[in-house]
């Protein structure tokens, strides 16, 4: 007992007062490396990263090595001591580049390695400036692969044809593939894109054939790169013909399923130029064997934009019956087109028939279509989202199916190194940092991780970065959506301003949150390429002019001393946004076509509307604009999902 009461005595007094006080100097040094991003010092910046290196973290060491990295690239000087303590904790690239020993071990550095982040390119400038102090030399083609490989991920096609072009002779190709492309395959892949953005394209398609067949014996892996660019160098030049025996032969050869079904989308969209009856004889063909039925979403689409626009009825039975079985939801765009055919009774005696075979039913109903489209959209994607909205709508079903209660995370369980680093971003004020770590670990994090840096990023205002995260979980196959999943891919931020203009103007909330989500992802001062600005995208005429409509009915005056509006401010441009959509929606008497009049323009929507006698659900689908063909159906369905979220009640 003497000796009992003397163990606990000394774990009393001196071993819990110890952990107490590591504990903090622990969480202490975790704080260094986000202090030293918030330092614009770069003595301060050294001590705290140094500190950092001290982390039991290993996340955390890896990025203060980093950054130490990039200041030691930057002609920023640090200690020898330094140094070498950077150098133990370096991981990925940095550990490679801060190692370079050998012309090998150099070239291998350049050209596997396939990024255009800003630490990459750091350590791609340090590597050439210490292979040349140890006076690493490489041969004019080595020379020509790095820079070429490195302009490519730089979207620096002429730079990088340019460099190729150091594997000439008197202006003209080798007649066999270097040596160095067989060593280093991506370079085949460099090349490839290359040529697609070469001023005469079918010097690719010639090119590439020519190394093809005189390749002795290789690995299809080899074999399929080449075929495959000289396929997409065929395609870009208009050789349709050519294009799809080069898909078809790189087929035989793919690696892998995601190649495969590469192949398989380029045959099919090659093939599209011809008749539909052509294309639906090739898709019976190559449907069973896709993969990723999903892929293929776009293709089908433009399809069925075809078909519908052709008033080709039949075409549309034709081709839900060849997808009925498969993989795809693009099946519901075709099942829900049938079911409302059935009802606008746009179908004659045999398509009839045809419906009905396609689902072994005596008799087609658009009930039986409208529950074939409605389940084929469970995974929420779109465009299937929209088709089985509208499907729930006739069959008097939610568009979501949610558990009753979402699962109860485990309070007591720590979290994990990976996610205490990312999350230590948003607890010490730096989340304006956080972005290009989170790219880099996403890959790597659980669906619980991700939810956690998700509704951080979401906390934070950072929603575009938020919602991506949970669509890397949240359609992966078997995975159960929760309510907190769909209301942080579908968040209310500005509820105040979006529900009192809602209200002001008689639209929906729901319907004003899918315009908003849809146009900016609630980004205030986002500017498109067009030059539409902020939470509603307007254009600076669109807000002018409507700005002057509102002030001389008496409204608030949104123009600033300077004469202009700012689009940036939420209030403003909202209740701008708000009246637009409303003057619209006066024009037209519709909501549908005052959505796609709001995206594509009031007198192109009028042009379309006058040209068709199709019922405006069906016009939608015949619009040529891709843009606003998917702005009249995305805006609906992601209303439909905020109403089922907060305002069902």
């Amino acid at each position: 007992m003497k000796l009992h009461s003397i163990i606990l005595f000394v774990v009393f007094t001196f071993v819990f007062p110890f952990l107490a006080c590591v504990t903090p100097q622990r969480a202490q040094v975790d704080h260094f490396f986000y202090q030293g991003l918030l330092s614009e010092s770069n003595e301060e910046k050294i001590e705290y990263f140094e500190n950092a290196l001290a982390s039991d973290n290993e996340f955390i060491r890896r990025a203060a090595a980093d950054q130490l990295a990039m200041m030691m690239a930057g002609n920023v000087e640090l200690s020898d001591k330094t140094i070498e303590r950077m150098k133990r904790e370096a991981y990925g690239w940095w550990a490679t580049a801060l190692n370079v020993t050998s012309r090998e071990h150099a070239l291998s550095f350049f050209l596997s390695i396939e990024s255009n982040s800003d630490s990459f390119n750091m350590a791609r400038l340090y590597a050439l400036r210490e292979c040349e102090k140890k006076g690493i030399e490489f041969s004019p083609g080595e020379k020509a692969a790095i820079e070429a490989h490195h302009a490519v991920f730089q979207t620096r096609y002429a730079d990088a044809l340019a460099a190729f072009k150091g594997f000439q002779a008197n202006n003209a190709w080798p007649a066999e593939m270097p040596p160095i492309f067989l060593e280093y395959p991506n370079l085949i892949n460099d090349l490839g894109r290359t040529l697609l953005f070469a001023p005469a394209n079918r010097e690719g398609v010639t090119l590439l054939n020519r190394w093809e067949s005189n390749l002795s014996d290789q690995e299809d892996d080899i074999r399929f790169r080449i075929v495959f660019y000289a396929a997409r160098n065929a395609r870009r030049a208009s050789l349709n013909a050519q294009a799809i025996t080069l898909f078809e032969k790189a087929l035989t050869l793919a690696p892998d399923y995601e190649q495969q079904d590469a192949c398989i989308w380029y045959i099919l969209d090659a093939v599209m130029t011809g008749s539909s009856s052509d294309f639906i004889e090739r898709l019976r063909r190559h449907v069973p064997n896709w993969h990723n039925g999903n892929s293929y979403y776009a293709l089908m689409e433009r399809f069925l934009v075809k078909l519908v626009t052709g008033s080709e009825w039949r075409n549309v039975i034709n081709t839900f019956d060849v997808l009925k079985d498969s993989n795809s939801s693009s099946k519901g765009g075709f099942a829900w087109l049938i079911a409302r055919f059935i009802e606008e009774r746009m179908l004659n005696a045999e398509d009839r028939r045809l419906a009905a075979r396609a689902i072994g039913a005596e008799t087609a109903t658009a009930q039986a279509y409208y529950q074939i489209a409605y389940n084929a959209g469970e995974n929420l994607l779109m465009p299937s989202l929209y088709y089985r909205m509208k499907s729930g709508v006739a069959l008097g079903l939610p568009l979501l199916v949610l558990p009753e209660e979402d699962t109860v995370p485990d309070a007591e369980s720590a979290p994990s190194n990976a996610l205490a680093f990312l999350l230590g971003f948003f607890e010490n004020n730096a989340a304006g940092f956080a972005t290009p770590f989170i790219r880099a670990m996403e890959r790597s994090l659980s669906p619980d991780e991700l939810r956690a840096v998700s509704q951080a990023l979401s906390n934070a205002g950072m929603h575009p970065l938020s919602m991506r995260l949970i669509t890397l979980y949240l359609y992966r196959e078997g995975f159960v959506k929760e309510r907190r999943d769909l209301e942080l891919m579908y968040p209310r931020p500005f509820r105040e301003i979006i529900e009192e203009n809602a209200e002001r103007f008689d639209i929906t909330p729901y319907m004003l949150y899918g315009l908003i989500r849809t146009e900016s992802a609630f980004q205030t001062a986002v500017v498109s390429h067009a030059g539409a600005g902020g939470l509603a995208q307007l254009m600076p005429a669109t807000a002018r002019a409507q700005a002057i409509r509102i002030r001389d009915a008496g409204g608030p005056n949104f123009f600033g001393p300077d004469d202009e509006i700012d689009r940036s401010d939420p209030y403003a441009n909202v209740y701008i946004g708000s009246y637009y959509l409303n003057y619209q929606r006066g024009s037209f008497g519709d909501m549908v076509l005052a959505i796609m009049a709001y995206n594509g323009g009031h007198f192109r929507v009028r042009r379309w509307r006058a040209a068709s006698t199709l019922p405006i659900d069906l016009l939608v689908e015949t619009v040529p604009i891709y843009e606003t063909r998917d702005y009249g159906r995305r805006v609906p369905a992601i209303g439909q999902i905020y109403k089922e979220l907060y305002y069902n009640d």
